[in-house]
């Protein structure tokens, strides 16, 4: 389960992500953020690596609102 998934679970829910799970999520996002988020579903261009590239193009494009990307942020205390 992707952190996104779990946030939404956590929204309808009220369930803690554990820092395990967190910690190992991340780690995923970082060593690889575009085919991680393409395996969730969201698309990505090919080639696409920098982080704040992917976070732009998915604003952009309307795959992530504000509101979520906002959330995203504060559970990774940034």
């Amino acid at each position: 389960m992707s952190i996104f998934e779990k946030l939404h679970q956590q929204g309808q829910q009220k369930k803690q992500i554990s820092q395990d799970d967190m910690r190992t999520e991340i780690g995923r996002i970082q060593a690889d953020p575009g085919s991680y988020l393409q395996q969730r579903g969201f698309t990505i261009p090919q080639g696409m690596t920098d982080p704040r590239q992917i976070t732009q193009h998915l604003l952009q494009s309307g795959q992530v609102g504000q509101g979520r990307l906002q959330q995203v942020m504060r559970m990774l205390g940034r």
